[in-house]
């Protein structure tokens, strides 16, 4: 799996670039409309235009912000073990599918009038199914194996791992979701929080003073489980 430093440092970089070299190339060969739609409506159809030279720098210093502060973030000296990979993770993803959105919707315009990309918007939907993979993931109860490590897994999909010998205790709780700001991957109170409904959780205590709540079905069992697994 790539690492964020390589994301970061390397791979956003390179493909932002790339793109946007790509984008002024054709617009200098007037291969791009002028204006360009940046907006569709629910029915594909595009409502909105930006003259072609502006949607180019305003796409380009969007980028070059947004990679700013990913790289601010890389070398911030936050503490937080669990919030900051999980930042990390999200705005890294985040930045690709602003991307993907982004290139899509520029150079499928490529050739056409203006009139023409009234309907490339159509297309669109096809970027929002990574959209919909993230959902159906982080609504799913987390499962937990402990080895070396503590692994969580949303429908098999390893999202995070801790030492085991970082663990002070564990222990069923219930959780609500107004109590970490909504449903979902929450964090709050320096607690990261699988949350995708109420009901019965697991609490685990970190030594660097965060913590997870992790909704399950059956937390006394996982905390037996971990007791027997760690014991002597």
């Amino acid at each position: 799996m790539i690492s964020s430093r390589l994301a970061i440092y390397l791979v956003a970089p390179v493909l932002t670039i790339g793109f946007i070299a790509v984008s002024f190339s054709l617009a200098s060969a007037g291969l791009l409309p002028d204006p360009v739609a940046i907006h569709w409506g629910v029915g594909g159809q595009a409502d909105q235009f930006l003259d072609l030279n502006s949607y180019l720098w305003l796409v380009t210093i969007s980028f070059v912000f947004y990679w700013t502060g990913l790289v601010a973030l890389e070398v911030s000296g936050v503490k937080a073990k669990l919030l900051k990979p999980l930042m990390k993770s999200l705005l890294i993803g985040l930045f690709f599918l602003i991307l993907l959105v982004v290139s899509t919707t520029t150079l499928l315009q490529a050739g056409m009038e203006t009139d023409e990309s009234l309907f490339i918007g159509q297309w669109f939907l096809l970027v929002l199914i990574p959209v919909a993979i993230m959902v159906w993931l982080f609504s799913a109860k987390p499962s937990l194996s402990v080895q070396e490590n503590l692994e969580i897994r949303l429908r098999g999909v390893k999202v995070l791992t801790v030492p085991v010998g970082a663990i002070e205790s564990v222990a069923p709780i219930h959780v609500k979701a107004r109590d970490y700001g909504g449903w979902g991957l929450r964090y709050a109170s320096n607690t990261l929080a699988f949350i995708p409904s109420s009901g019965a959780a697991v609490l685990i205590k970190l030594d660097w003073g965060e913590a997870l709540a992790l909704r399950m079905d059956n937390p006394e069992d996982f905390v037996a489980s971990y007791q027997l697994e760690t014991a002597g």
